[in-house]
């Protein structure tokens, strides 16, 4: 039996995909010219330094113009003040909360072993102490924790738009991490992995942070330097670095622009949050450092960023 839909019926369906491809292919043009955009405007770039800003007050348009778009590191002084973490996130606080979970290895010589948060504590106020005994765990380890601050508006990131799996697996080390560290414990000089900028939150001690400018990148070594000790036999070339030091107080939080390498050391036993992020200030830079590790997902990465749906299509069939 041969069955017509209505006149009615066809024209508005044929109206609705033509019209539903109209918007697919307008989007994708949006999608595309965006990006030659932001690819002309949006360059990695620096600024010299003597000193960092301490700033509060600080609106999100001028931290765009001041610092984000300028690539200059700045210290936001009253970022956290409404945070739960500045005074419920003790020692004692993760000893009765996070006691079991496992904690990841930050030290420069120590080998990695399995280690829970409660032995971690007990050794990192030890009298002893390993000056290179740093761990850290990301904060989706207990989730509870995210209830107890808010990231910053200076730092809105697109890295939640990914379904989870392919947020853990390609950037899960990049992740908003916690520090508790004893004091003289560092992980050593270093920049963030795939050029990615980032801003550490100080709850509790101090830190001393060295930072270098992405130019002076051929005179650290690839971070093998000891900035707090350098070794200027064995790194003749970092005598022509010009660092600029700073020291992180407790309930302030520092912005570190792209590509710069930085040396974090703990003056007094603290704990902090730290988290690398995407946006549009730095998204193509990230891209192209992706594509050189790994050139399909670095391609696959903008489109799943800008049009989640199809990243989540991706992960629920095992493509991603």
């Amino acid at each position: 039996m041969n069955v017509q839909l209505p006149f009615y019926l066809f024209t508005i369906i044929r109206f609705t995909f033509v019209t539903i491809t109209l918007i697919v292919v307008v989007r994708l043009i949006m999608y595309l010219l965006t990006r030659m955009w932001r690819k002309q405007k949006y360059k990695l770039v620096w600024t010299s330094i003597y000193s960092v800003d301490r700033r509060s007050n600080l609106s999100y348009d001028e931290f765009v113009r001041e610092y984000a778009s300028v690539g200059k590191p700045v210290i936001i002084t009253d970022a956290m003040k409404d945070w739960k973490a500045s005074t419920k996130w003790t020692l004692d606080f993760f000893r009765s909360e996070c006691a079991s979970i496992s904690v990841g290895d930050f030290g420069v010589e120590n080998p990695l072993m399995d280690m829970t948060v409660a032995e971690y504590l007990d050794r990192t106020t030890a009298a002893d102490c390993d000056k290179f005994l740093y761990r850290a765990w990301p904060i989706s380890s207990f989730p509870k924790l995210y209830e107890d601050y808010k990231v910053p508006v200076y730092f809105h990131d697109w890295l939640p738009r990914l379904p989870q799996k392919p947020l853990n697996n390609y950037f899960g080390y990049l992740l908003t991490i916690l520090f508790i560290g004893a004091k003289d414990t560092s992980i050593g000089l270093h920049k963030d992995g795939l050029d990615m900028p980032s801003w550490i939150a100080l709850i509790s001690g101090r830190k001393k942070i060295v930072l270098f400018t992405p130019d002076q990148e051929d005179f650290l070594y690839n971070g093998q330097v000891d900035v707090f000790n350098p070794d200027y036999k064995k790194f003749p070339l970092y005598v022509n670095t010009t660092p600029v030091e700073v020291n992180l107080e407790a309930g302030e939080i520092i912005f570190v622009p792209i590509r710069w390498f930085h040396h974090v050391i703990n003056i007094e036993n603290s704990i902090s949050l730290a988290s690398n992020f995407i946006n549009e200030w730095c998204s193509e830079i990230v891209f192209e450092a992706v594509r050189n590790e790994a050139p399909i997902k670095g391609k696959i990465l903008p489109l799943i960023l800008e049009f989640p749906l199809i990243g989540k299509a991706l992960s629920t069939t095992g493509l991603l």
